[in-house]
């Protein structure tokens, strides 16, 4: 349904009658004179999830992101964890993959993210008790012409980061300086930078110089149509729209699930009941915020005694 709903919304705008310029001697500006991009349609990620494409400007997102791909436009995704930053990334180059040749290459990083962990680095055979230089994701997506996806981006130390800031600027090739031995690498056009983190996280930070590097920036959000026709109770979506609403209004700043959660939760509930599926959720509620949840969730019959997932006395059928 939710795949229907997108394409019918795409063919619904293609149709539009394209708006007249505001001066006749002036060029139509590029969105006014190019159609819309042709959808690519629904994508399995590699581990066998189906992405289902959403509305980003007017336009799919994955047929976007492959389109900055194709103008070397580098793109910065914002958005709470779980909300599929990660899942749009995967999902928009996993066709592109060949066998022993990921479509997309990944770093996570971390406050402790390295230049090596970017580039690669000498490790020493068990065996013969040589060093060999095992590549890095980044020196791998140069080598294999594909986009290299830097996730949780804001946590990495702004100065690493500028590993990154000569090849976005167009620098045609990728030196190695703590191996002299490589040749510089030929930087191709399938090559470019997807950044993503949340900018809420504790430590979170992205310098200017890096932000100005990323020519388009867009937040994700979670799809809650697309979680009930992925089989996510109503009530829960309803007491998560309520939550976002009051965050809003700057009148709750916690915790709020996601879809990676949401989607957790129906598993839960289809194999283990409504009930323990809300207490499993409040347990994995951040401590300060688990009381606001819980009201929340027990505005709902079904989760009327949530309370987070313990465990309680001894099952009857154990044995001594």
């Amino acid at each position: 349904m939710h795949a229907q709903r997108i394409k019918r919304k795409l063919m619904e705008e293609a149709s539009r009658p394209p708006a007249p310029p505001t001066h006749p001697s002036r060029p139509r500006s590029r969105s006014a004179a190019t159609p819309l991009l042709t959808p690519i349609g629904p994508q399995t990620r590699p581990n066998g999830q189906t992405y289902e494409p959403r509305l980003l400007g007017g336009m799919e997102d994955l047929a976007f992101l492959r389109d900055a791909r194709d103008h070397t436009e580098h793109v910065l995704m914002t958005g709470p964890p779980g909300s599929g930053k990660t899942a749009l990334a995967e999902a928009a180059f996993v066709m592109d993959a060949k066998p022993g040749v990921p479509g997309l290459e990944t770093i996570v990083g971390t406050a402790d993210t390295t230049e090596s962990d970017f580039l690669g680095t000498f490790v020493q055979d068990p065996v013969t008790g040589n060093f060999e230089w095992l590549p890095g994701p980044l020196m791998r997506s140069v080598l294999n012409d594909v986009p290299l996806l830097v996730d949780e981006i804001a946590l990495i130390d702004p100065r690493v980061l500028t590993v990154l800031y000569a090849l976005m600027d167009g620098r045609g090739e990728l030196r190695i300086p703590m191996n002299p031995a490589l040749e510089p690498i030929k930087v191709g056009p399938g090559w470019f930078v997807i950044g993503a983190c949340n900018p809420d996280v504790p430590g979170a930070h992205l310098s200017d110089a890096l932000l100005s590097r990323f020519h388009h920036h867009f937040e994700i959000t979670t799809d809650w149509d697309l979680a009930a026709d992925m089989g996510v109770p109503m009530d829960l979506i309803t007491v998560i729209k309520n939550l976002e609403t009051r965050k809003s209004k700057h009148t709750y700043e916690g915790w709020i699930p996601q879809m990676r959660d949401a989607l957790a939760f129906a598993e839960a509930a289809r194999r283990y009941g409504t009930a323990f599926a809300a207490h499993s959720l409040l347990r994995k509620c951040p401590a300060a915020d688990r009381d606001e949840l819980a009201k929340a969730l027990r505005t709902k019959a079904d989760y009327a005694d949530a309370a987070p997932l313990a465990l309680g006395e001894r099952s009857k059928g154990s044995s001594r």
